[in-house]
């Protein structure tokens, strides 16, 4: 709606902004979102909505674990501007092929030798592997006497059934139930749960598809959750979010924003005030490996827009393929120049009053909103299929912009480097997941004494995992994939 601001705004600049087109229309100053909703020129300054961070501070700056040399690398990024490290074990959606190998307690424990664990968080990403992968960090709590930090074990029921077309026997209420009472025993604060939306959006998802499915991922947790006994009030602070950010600034910010606005809704309809935990990942999607360097522009914008937008915690993948030593060092560069020199972190929501952003972050929740609330009526997405139908015409849009070159890339739809880089192999399918070996209980308890006495997580996993496909998975996709070298 225009309020009487934006209508004298307007009043004052169409005249100018006339006289500067030298003919064309207004219209070609309007821009087209990724989410297919409109974005105007000009706007006044709007009554701010505050929706970011709950507490003081920059966001925490997030190293993930899942090179060769893990103790290394781990002690080379917490020395050089880390605050905490992700544990991506092999075949977790977001391992992109590659992953941890450190699958028994041992090797875990070496993995992170000379990691005091009480002053660092720990973040999972295991997939259909969580619970096993949580079972394995309480054995080594239990055999180090000490818990870390913070733990988010990400234990995500309908990601894991979207990333893999497999529902994971953690999907039922009682093992879900049953899985959380024993993460909480570590003692650490943090997560238990997660809503990924970063599986969608690496699959093509708009941000408004991804946003709705991350609530519809929530919806279906507390649903769960308190199938199995356990209240709404209990389960909500023990959910966070995962959200992807991209080279589209603004989209990315009002999307974390809105993120925020959204979850408070599910949260009063509960009965409860608790904040979102809120984690950001810079898009693999939207890397060129064919011109690498051209990617740190991508992901310094995609950091700061989650910072920006309010993220808990930001991870930057590393600019080029392989993630060598010196990627990943400008991966954490970039999160310290924003937050130590140019200071992005010391508000929470710097975008709250701004016009356009408050209109965005609007459009944008109410459209998500809506998406959501169609998910919901339809039953289960992933099973439906209306994910996948979701995600299709959103990329099916996206490959249109590029198309008719709506949409720059550097060093992809322009200026392409004479000589590309020869474009790797990606998104490798999942590990296997192996039978067990041995009478492995199913309950935590029971995993977490498996582990205890050496079990890998292959094993775990299988006693955690309906190994019966039921639909197809989301696969991943580029947004440069086409224009590969």
């Amino acid at each position: 709606m225009e309020t009487n601001a934006q209508a004298s705004l307007l009043a004052d600049w169409v005249p100018l902004a006339e006289k500067a087109l030298k003919g064309q229309g207004l219209e070609t100053l309007n821009t087209e979102t990724p989410s297919g909703f409109t974005l105007g020129p000009l706007y006044a300054a709007a009554e701010p909505s505050y929706l970011g961070r709950p507490f003081a501070g920059p966001w925490h700056v997030v190293a993930r674990m899942d090179g060769a040399d893990p103790a290394a690398q781990a002690r080379t990024d917490l020395e050089n501007g880390a605050s905490e490290l992700a544990l991506v074990f092999a075949g977790a959606p977001g391992a992109f092929g590659g992953g941890l190998t450190a699958t028994t307690v041992d090797a875990l424990d070496d993995a992170l030798s000379g990691i005091v664990l009480d002053l660092v968080p720990l973040r999972l990403e295991a997939g259909a592997s969580a619970v096993g992968a949580a079972a394995l960090v309480a054995a080594l709590v239990e055999r180090r006497g000490t818990a870390p930090a913070a733990l988010h074990a990400r234990i995500d029921p309908l990601g894991t059934f979207a990333a893999t077309g497999i529902l994971p026997a953690f999907a039922d209420p009682g093992a879900l139930v049953d899985a959380v009472g024993g993460v909480s025993a570590i003692g650490a604060p943090g997560t238990v749960l997660t809503a990924d939306g970063r599986i969608a959006a690496e699959a093509g998802a708009s941000p408004t598809t991804e946003l709705a499915f991350a609530l519809h991922s929530l919806a279906t947790i507390l649903r769960l959750a308190d199938a199995g006994g356990m209240a709404p009030v209990k389960t909500l602070p023990l959910v966070g979010m995962a959200l992807s950010a991209s080279e589209e600034q603004f989209a990315t910010i009002a999307k974390f924003r809105a993120a925020r606005r959204l979850h408070k809704l599910i949260a009063g309809a509960c009965g409860i005030d608790t904040p979102l935990t809120l984690h950001g990942e810079t898009a693999r999607r939207m890397l060129s490996f064919s011109d690498p360097q051209t990617n740190l522009l991508r992901l310094t914008i995609a950091a700061f827009s989650a910072g920006v937008g309010g993220a808990d915690s930001v991870t930057v993948l590393p600019f080029d393929a392989e993630g060598s030593a010196f990627a990943r060092r400008m991966a954490r560069n970039i999160q310290t120049l924003l937050i130590e020199e140019s200071h992005v972190g010391r508000l929470s929501d710097p975008g709250a009053g701004a016009g356009a952003v408050e209109a965005y972050t609007d459009s944008l929740a109410e459209a998500a909103w809506a998406t959501f609330q169609m998910m919901e009526s339809e039953g289960d997405a992933v099973a439906t299929g209306r994910l996948a139908e979701l995600v299709a015409a959103d990329r099916r849009a996206a490959e249109k912009a590029l198309e008719g070159k709506r949409k720059a890339m550097i060093g992809v739809t322009i200026h392409p480097p004479q000589s590309p880089a020869a474009v790797p192999d990606e998104f490798a399918a999942p590990a296997p997941v192996a039978t067990a070996t041995g009478d492995v209980a199913a309950n935590f308890a029971g995993l977490k004494a498996a582990a205890a006495q050496g079990a890998p997580l292959a094993a775990l996993a299988a006693k955690a995992t309906d190994m019966a496909p039921t639909c197809p998975p989301l696969v991943p996709v580029r947004i440069a994939a086409s224009f590969g070298g």
